[in-house]
């Protein structure tokens, strides 16, 4: 017999008994849900992509550079400076625990190479940097593309100012352009010479424009402009009229922006007619051996500045060598491949302040951290955001004899460190 309470109880067993059925049911809905959704290919939880060209023990990154055509000296030998450098660091463990593989596009000096080889770089082998791109040409062709795909890009080969002015996120550049060295030349014409008066002769063409540009916008710091401004053709052979207005500004200092024929025609003129000044020019006519050749005792005394450290016995061209040479032995590096020798300690620069887990983002944040940094050939290299020229610092230098010689250029400055 059941007592009072028994109903009671058989109805709450039935209740639980039905309340575990529904829930049987819900849960095989679920399951059955989730297998329909995983049959069509819906994406479960999303994880992070790994970023472009970083393995957990590699970074690749790569470069177009002429190594078949007319500029292949060039391209070559700064191939060969990266590479040495690479070695190095390789051999040390590469930076934060990850080696560098570099790989080198070859454009033939040709804008249409340039940008099919950018575009293999970047979608198909799918590099997570470009250092070291050469070219004026190739450079100029590439930036739109560049910037569009986000890719960080360390040193250019080329001295165009498009690279640096306006800033580019993604363009990291460091040989000097011309504004940016125009600017550093007018602060040692005033700071280091203590010169008043101040002319340019321009070559009508974007490295004059360009440099007058620079040196107009730091003698504005100084509360000066040119006491006198002339021009001329890039194929021009006769100077007297430029020279004339010259010397009638009475200027303390002139400094000329042109190619190098032209400038050592300008100073020809200018010694030809009396004209007293001290003669200044871009580092594009620092070359020992042409310009003695083509402006003879008119070059002696005219001052360039450099921007690659001279080699001496000093501890960093004993390490540069040192470094280069366990690569090439015996071989003595050329001034282009100091350049790609610098190229490859900016990047490694950079990527260390990535820390482990690199990023293309990141690496952008880390080389806008650059405070006039040393390396070992790089020399005061500074990157804001605002502030893409990279060199910020050059050295000048004197020519002495009207020939070329082991000692017809002397080095007469430290570093000037632009005031920016």
């Amino acid at each position: 017999m059941r007592g009072p309470g028994d109903c009671g109880m058989v109805l709450t067993i039935r209740q639980k008994a039905e309340e575990v059925s529904r829930m049987k049911r819900h849960w095989t809905l679920v399951l059955a849900s989730l297998m329909v959704v995983l049959l069509m290919g819906i994406p479960g939880p999303v994880t992070a992509a790994p970023e472009p060209g970083v393995t957990a023990n590699q970074v690749l990154i790569g470069a177009f550079q002429d190594q078949s055509g007319p500029a292949a000296v060039v391209g070559i030998n700064m191939r060969k400076g990266m590479e040495a450098y690479f070695n190095w660091i390789n051999s040390k463990g590469g930076v934060n625990g990850r080696k560098i593989r570099f790989i080198v596009e070859d454009d033939g000096f040709q804008p249409s190479r340039s940008i099919a080889a950018v575009k293999k770089l970047i979608e198909q082998d799918k590099v997570f940097a470009l250092v070291g791109t050469l070219g004026t040409p190739g450079v100029q062709a590439t930036i739109d593309y560049i910037q569009s795909k986000k890719v960080p890009s360390i040193y250019q080969g080329s001295g165009i100012s498009e690279l640096a002015f306006p800033p580019k996120r993604y363009f990291f550049p460091v040989q000097p352009n011309f504004i940016s060295e125009g600017r550093i030349i007018a602060q040692y014409v005033v700071e280091g010479l203590k010169c008043k008066r101040i002319a340019v002769a321009c070559e009508q063409t974007d490295i004059g424009s360009e440099g007058l540009r620079g040196i107009k916008e730091q003698l504005a710091v100084y509360k000066m402009q040119p006491v006198e401004v002339v021009n001329f053709g890039a194929a021009d052979v006769d100077f007297s009229s430029q020279v004339l207005k010259l010397i009638k500004a009475k200027p303390d200092a002139v400094i000329i922006y042109s190619t190098l024929k032209p400038c050592a025609g300008f100073l020809k003129q200018a010694d030809l007619m009396g004209l007293d000044a001290q003669f200044l020019t871009t580092y594009v006519n620092a070359d020992p051996i042409q310009m003695p050749a083509l402006a003879g005792e008119a070059c002696v005394g005219l001052i360039a500045p450099g921007w690659v450290p001279v080699l001496g016995n000093d501890e960093d061209s004993v390490k540069y060598l040192e470094i280069y040479q366990a690569t090439y032995p015996n071989e003595m590096p050329s001034a282009f491949a100091a350049a790609g020798f610098i190229a490859a300690e900016v990047f490694c620069e950079g990527l260390r302040r990535c820390g482990a887990n690199p990023t293309r983002e990141g690496l952008v944040a880390a080389m806008e951290t650059f405070r006039d940094w040393n390396g070992i050939m790089a020399k005061g290299i500074t990157y804001t955001p605002e502030w893409r020229s990279g060199k910020a610092s050059m050295y000048f230098m004197r020519f002495a004899k009207p020939k070329f010689e082991e000692d017809s250029i002397e080095v007469i400055s430290g570093w000037v460190k632009l005031k920016i």
